[in-house]
């Protein structure tokens, strides 16, 4: 007999850190998705209560993925290599900040608001797997458009994008207004960590 507990754990796992989406679990197993839910919610109840197991299944945007319980990650990190940055710099998390509230986003949109090129931090977060390439905006040289990862959620503890902070319905993010946006979304997002 097929244990679909089994074979959705399986393909979590196999997903790695780019992860699985509930739509792609539900076509590998002919289940339904609201089935699939049930079962995968099963499980990561199970993994969370079985103190005898270090792994746990998080999730973001309906994105399954398996991760070290955060109580044994230092036991870990010197075993495995891991492109999360260890810590981010201000113009790196100015720049995920920007992408956050303003996805699909160009680079040259970036620049604008920050008041510098972004290229190189653009492309440092790409590697780390916080920043994706999302589209081609059509117009003039058909530049690229970016977002964030499901991962860069799970790096800030956000289980979707309805998390983040809200803007004020009037402000306008320019180079003058970024500074405050990054001392106010670091500010909100420890809350929401001391929170949880």
């Amino acid at each position: 007999m097929v244990n679909n507990k089994a074979r959705m754990h399986a393909l979590i796992y196999a997903a790695g850190d780019e992860g699985i989406s509930l739509t792609q679990i539900a076509t590998r197993t002919g289940l339904t998705k609201p089935g699939c839910r049930q079962i995968i919610d099963e499980l990561t109840a199970k993994l969370s209560a079985d103190k005898d197991l270090g792994t746990e299944i998080v999730s973001s945007d309906e994105v399954y993925r398996i991760k070290t319980k955060s109580e044994y990650e230092d036991v870990v990190a010197d075993f495995i290599t891991n492109q999360k940055p260890r810590s981010l710099s201000q113009a790196s998390l100015e720049t995920i900040a920007i992408v956050m509230y303003n996805e699909p986003i160009t680079r040259i949109e970036v620049d604008e608001i920050r008041g510098v090129n972004s290229s190189a931090i653009i492309h440092r977060l790409l590697n780390q797997g916080l920043l994706k390439v999302t589209g081609v905006k059509q117009e003039v040289g058909n530049p690229k458009t970016y977002g964030i990862t499901n991962y860069c959620l799970d790096y800030f503890g956000l289980k979707s994008k309805d998390d983040l902070p809200e803007l004020p319905k009037d402000e306008v993010l320019n180079e003058n207004t970024s500074d405050s946006l990054m001392t106010r979304f670091n500010r909100e997002i420890d809350t929401e960590k001391e929170k949880s």
